[in-house]
Protein backbone atom coordinates (compact mmCIF):
# COMPACT_ATOMS: atom_id res chain seq x y z
CA UNK A 1 0.00 0.00 0.00
CA UNK A 2 2.97 2.34 0.50
CA UNK A 3 3.81 2.67 -3.20
CA UNK A 4 0.20 3.31 -4.20
CA UNK A 5 -0.15 5.94 -1.50
CA UNK A 6 3.07 7.69 -2.55
CA UNK A 7 1.93 7.71 -6.17
CA UNK A 8 -1.47 9.05 -5.13
CA UNK A 9 0.18 11.85 -3.12
CA UNK A 10 2.28 12.78 -6.17
CA UNK A 11 -0.90 12.97 -8.25
CA UNK A 12 -2.53 15.03 -5.47
CA UNK A 13 0.23 17.62 -5.75
CA UNK A 14 -0.39 17.94 -9.50
CA UNK A 15 -4.15 18.13 -8.97
CA UNK A 16 -3.79 20.76 -6.26
CA UNK A 17 -1.60 22.88 -8.54
CA UNK A 18 -4.21 22.48 -11.29
CA UNK A 19 -6.89 23.82 -8.93
CA UNK A 20 -8.94 20.66 -8.40
CA UNK A 21 -10.97 20.23 -5.24
CA UNK A 22 -10.59 17.17 -3.02
CA UNK A 23 -13.92 15.74 -4.22
CA UNK A 24 -13.03 16.23 -7.89
CA UNK A 25 -9.67 14.54 -7.33
CA UNK A 26 -11.31 11.54 -5.60
CA UNK A 27 -13.84 11.17 -8.43
CA UNK A 28 -11.02 11.35 -10.97
CA UNK A 29 -9.09 8.64 -9.11
CA UNK A 30 -12.17 6.42 -8.87
CA UNK A 31 -13.00 6.74 -12.60
CA UNK A 32 -9.37 5.98 -13.51
CA UNK A 33 -9.78 2.75 -11.50
CA UNK A 34 -6.61 3.33 -9.53
CA UNK A 35 -6.13 1.57 -6.19
CA UNK A 36 -7.74 3.66 -3.47
CA UNK A 37 -7.23 3.63 0.26
CA UNK A 38 -9.51 4.84 3.05
CA UNK A 39 -11.22 8.14 2.32
CA UNK A 40 -10.26 9.57 5.73
CA UNK A 41 -6.59 8.82 5.02
CA UNK A 42 -6.90 10.37 1.57
CA UNK A 43 -8.49 13.50 3.05
CA UNK A 44 -5.67 13.73 5.60
CA UNK A 45 -3.12 13.39 2.78
CA UNK A 46 -4.99 16.03 0.76
CA UNK A 47 -4.81 18.45 3.71
CA UNK A 48 -1.09 17.74 4.09
CA UNK A 49 -0.45 18.34 0.39
CA UNK A 50 -2.52 21.53 0.65
CA UNK A 51 -0.31 22.78 3.51
CA UNK A 52 2.88 21.76 1.73
CA UNK A 53 1.96 23.42 -1.55
CA UNK A 54 0.87 26.68 0.10
CA UNK A 55 4.02 26.94 2.24
CA UNK A 56 6.58 25.27 0.02
CA UNK A 57 9.00 28.16 -0.49
CA UNK A 58 8.38 30.37 2.54
CA UNK A 59 11.49 29.31 4.48
CA UNK A 60 13.69 31.21 2.05
CA UNK A 61 12.18 34.47 3.39
CA UNK A 62 12.95 33.73 7.06
CA UNK A 63 15.94 35.60 8.47
CA UNK A 64 18.96 33.36 8.96
CA UNK A 65 19.03 33.91 12.73
CA UNK A 66 15.29 33.35 13.32
CA UNK A 67 13.31 30.18 13.83
CA UNK A 68 10.47 29.62 11.36
CA UNK A 69 6.97 30.20 12.75
CA UNK A 70 3.79 28.20 12.23
CA UNK A 71 2.96 30.51 9.30
CA UNK A 72 6.01 29.26 7.40
CA UNK A 73 6.04 25.60 8.45
CA UNK A 74 3.78 23.13 6.65
CA UNK A 75 2.04 20.72 9.03
CA UNK A 76 1.69 17.20 7.66
CA UNK A 77 0.27 13.98 9.10
CA UNK A 78 2.82 11.77 7.36
CA UNK A 79 4.93 9.19 9.13
CA UNK A 80 8.39 10.80 9.26
CA UNK A 81 11.20 9.50 11.44
CA UNK A 82 11.76 12.92 13.04
CA UNK A 83 9.48 15.83 13.85
CA UNK A 84 10.90 18.40 11.41
CA UNK A 85 12.05 18.13 7.81
CA UNK A 86 13.75 20.92 5.93
CA UNK A 87 14.12 20.93 2.15
CA UNK A 88 17.28 22.69 1.00
CA UNK A 89 18.10 23.68 -2.59
CA UNK A 90 21.78 23.22 -3.30
CA UNK A 91 23.74 24.42 -6.37
CA UNK A 92 27.05 22.73 -7.11
CA UNK A 93 29.56 22.56 -9.91
CA UNK A 94 32.20 19.92 -10.69
CA UNK A 95 34.57 22.35 -12.41
CA UNK A 96 34.16 25.94 -13.61
CA UNK A 97 33.58 24.83 -17.22
CA UNK A 98 30.77 22.37 -16.32
CA UNK A 99 27.12 23.51 -16.01
CA UNK A 100 25.73 24.19 -12.54
CA UNK A 101 23.79 21.31 -10.97
CA UNK A 102 20.79 22.03 -8.75
CA UNK A 103 19.27 19.45 -6.42
CA UNK A 104 17.29 19.19 -3.19
CA UNK A 105 18.48 17.78 0.11
CA UNK A 106 16.13 16.81 2.95
CA UNK A 107 17.35 17.45 6.49
CA UNK A 108 15.48 15.68 9.30
CA UNK A 109 15.60 16.98 12.87
CA UNK A 110 13.81 16.56 16.17
CA UNK A 111 14.34 20.22 17.08
CA UNK A 112 13.43 23.38 15.16
CA UNK A 113 16.32 24.91 13.27
CA UNK A 114 17.14 28.35 11.92
CA UNK A 115 18.09 28.72 8.24
CA UNK A 116 21.67 29.36 9.36
CA UNK A 117 21.74 26.08 11.31
CA UNK A 118 20.31 24.25 8.31
CA UNK A 119 22.97 25.66 5.99
CA UNK A 120 25.73 24.70 8.41
CA UNK A 121 24.38 21.16 8.68
CA UNK A 122 24.33 20.76 4.88
CA UNK A 123 27.91 22.03 4.58
CA UNK A 124 29.10 19.70 7.37
CA UNK A 125 27.34 16.68 5.87
CA UNK A 126 28.80 17.37 2.43
CA UNK A 127 32.30 17.74 3.92
CA UNK A 128 31.97 14.32 5.63
CA UNK A 129 30.86 12.38 2.55
CA UNK A 130 33.66 11.60 0.15
CA UNK A 131 31.36 11.36 -2.88
CA UNK A 132 31.16 15.18 -2.78
CA UNK A 133 34.94 15.75 -2.77
CA UNK A 134 35.92 17.98 -5.66
CA UNK A 135 32.49 19.56 -6.04
CA UNK A 136 32.29 23.31 -5.66
CA UNK A 137 29.38 24.31 -3.44
CA UNK A 138 27.91 27.47 -4.95
CA UNK A 139 24.69 28.05 -3.02
CA UNK A 140 22.74 26.54 -0.13
CA UNK A 141 19.17 27.86 0.19
CA UNK A 142 16.75 26.52 2.83
CA UNK A 143 13.47 26.28 0.92
CA UNK A 144 10.69 24.49 2.78
CA UNK A 145 10.00 23.55 6.41
CA UNK A 146 7.70 20.65 7.29
CA UNK A 147 6.51 19.56 10.71
CA UNK A 148 4.94 16.22 11.55
CA UNK A 149 1.75 16.55 13.56
CA UNK A 150 0.01 13.73 15.37
CA UNK A 151 -3.66 13.34 14.64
Amino acid sequence: MGIERAETIARMRKAFRAGLSAGAFFRQERTAERPLYRRTDMLRDWASVNQLERKKDLLKYVRKDRYPTAKTIASVAWDMSKEFMYVVKVKTQQTPDVPVLEHNINILSDVPMTPEMIEEMVIEERAREEKYFGEILLEVQPWTAVRRVLE
